[in-house]
């Protein structure tokens, strides 16, 4: 399994560290401990979003919003996953618990204020790539069951022509989604450079410890950015 970003993307997101933790051998060791976990991240993330009045004005997504304007996308049709999870930590009291992996990087993602996913490395058939989308690449969204082609120029995660997540942060396919059979994954968390230095390595740090603890994992992380490694195997 490999990880690479082109290099538009860094052009496009000047100064931009994408967080990549590969989970080897995955097994839930600790579910009451994810549930704890992303119990007290929603509460963090809905003070948070209540101390600026919206989701979007925070400082941690709002640089999202700017940024996907600057390469011709919406946030009001478009908006990214960190944003929509702390909308959602906003108004319900309770979090959405969907299953233990995808729980896990809710919380990470929710502590943070930082958006963060996941994709089963079994299911990809080629190189994971973050990359512009060509003409030819197809999505299947997780509530249909037809594919469709995308136009040229949405910034992607890709498994060869198959778009993974449109638009970035904003939605993911059905391809390589996480299932409760998935025991090799790759996470990945991004982080635009509005956001402090120290940003991305206290994501790898909850991915590394979080992984081990929870789900007793073979972890390795990297932080990708231009200048540095823009591959991750």
């Amino acid at each position: 399994m490999r990880f690479r970003i082109e290099d538009e993307i860094f052009k496009a997101f000047p100064g931009i560290r994408v967080v990549a933790a590969y989970a080897e051998n995955l097994k839930v060791k600790d579910p009451g401990g994810i549930r704890d976990e992303l119990a007290g991240a929603w509460q963090h993330a809905g003070e948070e979003g209540a101390r600026y009045g919206n989701p979007q004005s925070h400082p941690n997504i709002k640089p999202w919003g700017e940024s996907m304007k600057a390469v011709g996308v919406s946030r009001k049709n478009f908006p990214s996953s960190i944003e929509a999870l702390v909308r959602r930590a906003m108004k319900a009291p309770e979090p959405v618990a969907i299953s233990p992996v995808v729980d896990f990087y809710n919380a990470v993602s929710l502590w943070n204020i930082a958006p963060a996913g996941a994709y089963d490395a079994d299911d990809l058939a080629h190189d994971l790539t973050l990359r512009f989308s060509c003409a030819g690449d197809t999505f299947e969204s997780m509530d249909s069951d037809e594919s469709i082609r995308l136009p040229a120029g949405e910034v992607s995660y890709t498994d060869g022509s198959t778009v993974i997540t449109r638009h970035f942060v904003w939605k993911q396919s059905k391809h390589a989604l996480i299932t409760g059979k998935s025991r090799n994954i790759l996470f990945v968390s991004e982080i635009l450079s509005a956001l402090p230095h120290e940003a991305a390595e206290k994501v790898r740090g909850d991915f590394a410890s979080g992984l081990a603890r929870y789900f007793g994992a073979d972890v390795r992380t990297a932080v990708l950015g231009e200048g540095t490694a823009k591959e991750f195997e």
